[in-house]
């Protein structure tokens, strides 16, 4: 079965699909950690420059994603790890030059057709609770669950600011508020997969909600259907 979790930049979607993945004993897809590899790795194995890797060869995507040589992972006791070549590259995949890379990447429809197919691949092999910006509408439709999860802008750029602190960047409320709306105009406008509601979602308003009460609203709304 899978469970998609859509929502906007500091929504809580990730925090709330790994808890329900736990609280279901399913497995948990991050979809953003995939494309945070790839860009990394075209980046490091590859020499591609914030200026080329919007355009990535193709030949170059399907090695990378190379089922023998990308691994994603995950458990409860490590979390979410991506091994390429039999190396753990997750502590590379964060950071301000990986978020320019992944922005620009993320876009191109080649590779979201690419990454797709190994989304699918994770899909067949497990119990999902996949989490991202398009997972109910273009990578899932058919999911048996979906879910949008939002909150107000106020509250998110809150959160994506201490999100920043916690990554040693200190930003200004005003100057979180500016890239957090900013970061909602590009993933609504843009052509390929764009941010919005699923058919069928459930949308979940989490400004003055606890984690625990969001996940107890998406555990019910599975168990009552």
């Amino acid at each position: 079965m899978v469970i998609t979790i859509d929502g906007p930049v500091a929504s809580g979607k990730s925090t709330a699909s790994r808890r329900l993945a736990q609280r279901l004993g399913y497995f948990y897809l991050y979809s953003g950690m995939l494309y945070r590899a790839l860009a990394y790795i075209l980046s490091d194995r590859y020499g591609y420059g914030a200026d080329h890797i919007k355009e990535p060869l193709e030949n170059d995507v399907r090695e990378v994603l190379d089922p023998l040589r990308f691994v994603y992972r995950y458990d409860d006791q490590y979390g979410v790890r991506i091994v390429y070549d039999g190396a753990d590259v997750t502590p590379f995949l964060k950071g301000s030059f990986i978020d320019k890379l992944v922005s620009r990447i993320a876009s191109n429809a080649n590779v979201r057709l690419l990454m797709r197919r190994l989304q699918h691949q994770l899909a067949d092999e497990h119990d999902l609770v996949a989490e991202g910006r398009d997972m109910g509408t273009v990578v899932f439709p058919e999911a048996e669950f979906k879910f949008f999860l939002t909150a107000s802008l106020a509250v998110r750029a809150q959160r994506w600011q201490r999100m920043q602190r916690k990554r040693g960047t200190d930003f200004s409320i005003d100057e979180a508020t500016k890239r957090v709306d900013e970061r909602d105009q590009r993933d609504c406008a843009r052509s390929i997969a764009p941010l919005c509601v699923p058919v069928g979602a459930t949308i979940i308003d989490n400004s003055d909600l606890t984690v625990d009460e969001v996940i107890e609203r998406m555990f019910e709304e599975i168990r009552s259907r």
